[in-house]
């Protein structure tokens, strides 16, 4: 055992212990913790909004920089206070494909972490428009922002959405990695940081983004496209989660076990 941080042996089996404790855990637990989860997200947006925006007209380039930088602190608060993502729980196929969990508790996690996410999101939303957060620069480029999320193509949400759970999964199994909370958040932020400066989708802050503009614009576009955002989104998410955690599994986890 490393000193300084888990081998991938060790980091696989504490994913899958991680994976027990949330399949079993309580539901009023569950569904607090999905509000805190949705939140701490929803407040990176509303930060990555903010700063991005205040730059976005005369160097584009810092703008998205700046965001990016920013919005990380949302996941970070998830990782160390141990509020429920939908994204990285994702994690949970780890314990089911060990036949530690079951597939009906792998998806009452995931439906209800899902439900409350975006019940902290809104909150979030509901708050930050109401209560005046958002300047009018804010505002062009929030309504902006969403608008090419609703009209993006399937098949380009469904890869950004792979392209991002890749990377937030990444970024949470990172956190694992490291034995001391500095390491936990250079581990967690680089990846969220890369996510949100390429562009690609995540299905919670997607939450916090357009439902804020139906908020801020409610004519702008329908309940129908934030579902067909989300919808293909989140589909993404789910692959992208499978798509790091099960090559994980498969490549270290008879090794611990020898």
């Amino acid at each position: 055992m490393s000193e300084g941080h888990k081998t991938p042996p060790e980091l696989v089996d504490y994913i899958i212990k991680v994976g027990i404790d949330k399949a079993t855990k309580p539901l009023f637990k569950l569904m607090l913790l999905g509000i805190f989860g949705g939140a701490f997200i929803a407040l990176g947006g509303a930060g990555n909004i903010i700063s991005s925006s205040t730059l976005v007209k005369t160097d584009p380039g810092l703008a998205k920089f700046l965001g990016a930088a920013v919005f990380p602190v949302g996941l970070i608060l998830v990782v160390t206070l141990g509020a429920e993502l939908f994204t990285s729980n994702c994690l949970l196929s780890l314990a089911y494909v060990n036949k530690k969990i079951t597939l009906i508790q792998v998806i009452r996690n995931l439906v209800i972490v899902y439900l409350f996410n975006y019940v902290g999101s809104f909150i979030v939303a509901y708050i930050t428009v109401k209560g005046g957060s958002f300047n009018p620069d804010s505002l062009n480029y929030l309504q902006d922002m969403a608008t090419h999320k609703v009209h993006a193509s399937a098949c380009s949400l469904v890869i950004k959405g792979i392209l991002c759970n890749v990377l937030v999964c990444g970024a949470v199994i990172q956190s694992y990695t490291s034995r001391d909370t500095i390491g936990k958040l250079v581990g967690a932020w680089l990846p969220i940081m890369l996510f949100v400066l390429i562009g690609y989708d995540h299905s919670i802050a997607n939450m916090f983004y357009l439902t804020a503009t139906k908020l801020v614009n409610p004519s702008l576009f329908g309940i129908s496209s934030i579902l067909y955002n989300l919808f293909y989104v989140t589909i993404g998410n789910i692959l992208g989660a499978l798509a790091i955690g099960l090559p994980l599994y498969f490549s270290y986890y008879k090794k611990l076990d020898n």
